[in-house]
């Protein structure tokens, strides 16, 4: 059976999400609403770095 040994270089890890209390609030929204951003705009980055990455190693293996 194969194993994965891909390694996966990401600084961050999935955030822990508040507890939302009984009744709606503004700021517990505001703050899950950030949290979530954050995360998001980690992830984002780190898969555009990945992805050029990979494109300057394919090309340098395609040059050389």
């Amino acid at each position: 059976m194969a194993t994965d040994s891909t390694r996966y270089d990401v600084p961050f890890r999935a955030p822990v999400m508040p507890y939302f209390p009984d009744e709606y609030e503004r700021q517990a929204m505001d703050q899950f609403s950030n949290i979530l951003r954050l995360y998001f705009n980690q992830l984002d980055n780190a898969i555009r770095k990945a992805n050029s990455t990979d494109k300057a190693d394919a090309q340098s293996w395609f040059m050389g």
